[in-house]
């Protein structure tokens, strides 16, 4: 047996006392870091399910879920050897693709709770629409979320059962409350003596699905699993008020199927202040939605740039929380909100316009707001958006790897394309 020096003795007492004062027991030292990682797998075309699994197995990884409408299984393998193992698999032909089952985090920054104003409202024209435009026909908006609390006293009848990734609650309850504020931006009830006005303020209904955690993040494979389910299950608008720089080919194909399936989806671009794309506001067939302020000028933290391909109010906006109260929060998720409320209104009015008639309305009846790069198409105008007849139907085109932004059909674009009038002489 090797034995330690009165010195080696000494330095290893000493390390073992620090961990220890630091909650890190030496023998359990180790074992602080993740044991396993997911791995998101596209099989190739073709196989059964056990045979999937075995060819998964045969690298080391157990199925834990599969998607089978793309072919796609979450796979869990070993931490320390998740690099190797996606090498071997992306050399293995039975395997399409492999990618990281990346985090997305929740868009939105607490702030005055006790704000009473939805100053949003007039800014988007709403009061020029509200009690004029006839929303006739239920529309359901799911909201991939922390889930809603169906308890609250403005949303009681707007809110249907929906589906939970995490838990048997159908979406119904919220343990963190960023999911009853989206709500409440959505589809609050309107025309009452207390609380707040909804975007969709007639007919538009919120169907929960909570894909996020109790601290507002959540994993890819969660993420498709919730947009597929609403796509499958009713949906005319998606919203996914969260974000990523990292790029996944994975939920692009879950945006893929939901466009296909006539859903508009929406997206808060970020609060990070930057020009970096960030997903899925920068998938194709995506609304990336940056935040103005009342002077229609870019949110100071809002992300911009290639993600963006529209924007809507996003500071010190009201909405709906747990046990019965309200909040004020600041971000993108509220901006996201506003569009998808939108969209939502546009289709309980008319729901045969497909969903590439909505985008391209919502985007050419936009109001100059700041550069294109900050505002994409523009700030949304709901009475414009609602009031417009156009048939034309566009695609967001996304940014990298994809696409390079727009289309920009909006009045920004018309605005630079503007000639410049010779000065009379």
């Amino acid at each position: 047996m090797r034995s330690f020096s009165p010195i080696g003795q000494k330095y290893a007492a000493v390390l073992a006392f620090f961990l220890v004062i630091a909650g890190v027991h030496p023998a359990n030292a180790a074992m602080q870091k993740p044991q396993t990682t997911r791995l998101i797998v596209k099989m190739a075309k073709g196989l059964t399910q056990a045979q999937a699994q075995s060819v998964l197995k045969g690298h080391g990884g157990t199925s834990k879920a599969a998607i089978s409408k793309l072919d796609v299984h979450i796979v869990e393998v070993p931490a320390q050897a998740a690099d190797a193992i996606m090498k071997r698999m992306k050399d293995d032909a039975q395997i399409q693709r492999v990618e990281s089952d990346r985090t997305r985090k929740w868009q939105g920054a607490p702030s005055d709770p006790q704000y009473s104003n939805q100053w949003a409202l007039p800014k988007i024209s709403w009061d020029q629409v509200y009690g004029v435009a006839n929303a006739r026909f239920d529309t359901k908006v799911a909201i991939l979320d922390t889930g809603v609390d169906v308890t609250h006293p403005d949303l009681t009848t707007a809110v249907v059962p929906g589906y939970s990734v995490l838990d048997a609650t159908n979406g119904l309850t919220d343990e963190n409350g960023h999911g009853t504020w989206l709500a409440g931006i959505v589809a609050a009830h309107t025309n009452k003596q207390q609380g707040i006005a909804g975007v969709g303020y007639d007919h538009v209904q919120v169907m929960p699905v909570k894909v996020l955690a109790a601290d507002g993040t959540s994993n890819d494979s969660d993420i498709i699993q919730g947009v597929m389910w609403a796509a499958d299950n009713g949906a005319s608008v998606i919203l996914m008020a969260f974000s990523n720089p990292g790029f996944s080919d994975a939920l692009q194909d879950a945006i893929d199927y939901a466009w296909a399936h006539n859903v508009v989806l929406v997206a808060a671009a970020g609060n990070d202040a930057s020009n970096i794309a960030t997903f899925p506001a920068g998938d194709r067939g995506v609304i990336g939605v940056s935040a103005t302020d009342q002077n229609d000028a870019l949110a100071p933290t809002s992300t911009f740039g290639g993600s963006v391909f529209l924007a809507a109010p996003g500071v010190s906006i009201l909405g709906t929380y747990p046990n019965n109260t309200y909040v004020t929060w600041t971000g993108t998720s509220a901006s996201a909100a506003i569009v998808a409320g939108t969209a939502a209104l546009m289709r309980a009015v008319d729901p045969s316009l497909s969903n590439g008639v909505v985008v391209n309305r919502i985007a050419r009846t936009a109001d100059v707001a700041g550069t294109q790069e900050q505002t994409g198409n523009g700030r949304v105008n709901v009475a414009r958006a609602v009031g417009d007849t156009s048939t034309d139907a566009i695609q967001p085109a996304g940014t990298a790897p994809y696409g390079n932004g727009g289309p920009f059909v909006g009045r920004i674009r018309q605005r630079r394309q503007m000639p410049k009038m010779a000065t009379e002489r």
